[in-house]
């Protein structure tokens, strides 16, 4: 998530990356209520009845800024199975590094290529920011996002199996079975004649 500062989003958490101090930047977000439901409708869920984040800024590199700590959040969606409300609570830890565009340490834009190569051992690279000023609102919705539990349903609630053969004492056909309805009767065996 390149350059999150371009577009609305419903969370916006400002840090002043040429200002921090040299131990760190304490910060504690509670998301507002208009927050919360602005962020329901852009994950398109029903509800965030909480979102806070407890995190620190500090130095990354000289000229970078890293921030990490932790997210919780209660979420609801509605059940895959029942259609009813399903709270979920998500407790994930947070870390992300910054650099300036034009960083030397910002990533190097591969060019020319139609494949994008991700190594999974790697850390990831730091997301470049434009300006005195870094917004780590987006990458916190991107964190709730990611968290979300991808099929909410009550935990004492399965699918159950449903049959949907109009003759169920028929027995099990084979798909091959359709062929045979294909050949005319009278030209069965005549092959071998």
């Amino acid at each position: 998530m390149t350059n999150p500062q371009t577009g609305p989003d419903p969370i916006r958490l400002h840090i002043a990356a040429e200002k921090l101090p040299r131990d760190g930047l304490e910060i504690r977000y509670e998301a507002n209520e208009a927050e919360r439901a602005a962020l329901a409708r852009h994950l398109d869920i029903l509800e965030v009845r909480e979102l806070r984040a407890d995190l620190t800024a500090s130095r990354w590199r000289g000229e970078g800024v890293k921030v990490k700590g932790s997210l919780r959040a209660i979420l609801v969606q509605e059940s895959v199975v029942t259609l009813e409300p399903v709270s979920q609570a998500l407790n994930e830890a947070f870390e992300t590094t910054f650099v300036p565009e034009g960083s030397r340490l910002a990533p190097v834009p591969q060019t020319g290529e139609n494949e994008i190569h991700v190594d999974l051992e790697s850390e990831d690279p730091p997301e470049t920011f434009r300006g005195p000023q870094i917004d780590v609102g987006p990458f916190l919705m991107e964190a709730v996002s990611l968290g979300l539990d991808p099929y909410p349903r009550e935990s004492d609630v399965a699918f159950e199996a449903v049959d949907t053969d109009p003759d169920p004492k028929a027995g099990v056909r084979s798909a091959f079975d359709v062929l045979t309805t294909l050949v005319p009767r009278e030209t069965k065996g005549a092959k071998g004649e």
